[in-house]
């Protein structure tokens, strides 16, 4: 008896292998070609999930915002606060110099996932499909530093500050990513912004 397939398992099969091109190569060396080989299925397979490469990306994009960024990224985080651990809970500034230094490319992982990222916003730029499949990672982003900066009171607005902050991030990620700026000044920027945007601990 023939083993049943799962679709949604080969399709992300299809799609993680797109992401890897994306990652080491770029959008422009992804095609349904290339994407088969990385994929080690025929072109047959891939054009069975998707007909064109535009519906490949968008799918792919869903698929690395839900599981590279929501997941894999929470869950760096939350290592590097040591949840779980028989500890206080963090205060506000810990948990963003949290975020931070997981956002800011330094190790494989966040540098494979900064790359991802640089590749569709470029391409997003003039793809108007794309650029609406990313506006809700943006504002998700923007909401998370908002929703931790209204607990600890900044000196300001914290959706005007979370904007910043994010603003900052995004702004320091890119030099970092391309070795234009060491990991560690980077980090020392991001923590002299919060050491003037908290109030110190009472």
């Amino acid at each position: 008896m023939p083993r049943k397939v799962d679709h949604d398992e080969r399709r992300r099969h299809i799609v993680e292998a797109l992401l890897r091109i994306a990652g080491n190569r770029g959008l422009d060396a992804v095609s349904l070609r290339e994407v088969a080989q990385e994929a080690g299925v025929s072109m047959g397979a891939v054009q069975h999930y998707f007909s064109t490469k535009e519906e490949m990306l968008g799918f792919a994009l869903g698929h690395w915002l839900t599981l590279s960024v929501h997941e894999h990224f929470t869950a760096r985080v939350r290592r590097r606060l040591g949840e779980g651990d028989p500890r206080p809970r963090p205060r506000s500034r810990e948990v963003l110099l949290a975020l931070a230094a997981e956002y800011l490319p330094h190790d494989a992982a966040s540098r494979f996932d900064a790359r991802v990222a640089l590749a569709f916003l470029s391409r997003a730029a003039y793809d108007p499909a794309l650029a609406r499949a990313l506006t809700p990672a943006f504002e998700s982003f923007t909401a998370t530093l908002r929703a931790v900066l209204a607990t600890a009171r900044p000196n300001g607005d914290p959706a005007v500050e979370a904007r910043r902050l994010a603003a900052l991030l995004d702004g320091l990620r890119m030099p970092v990513l391309v070795g234009a700026l060491p990991y560690k000044e980077a980090l020392a920027v991001v923590e002299d912004h919060l050491d003037r945007l908290l109030p110190p601990p009472a």
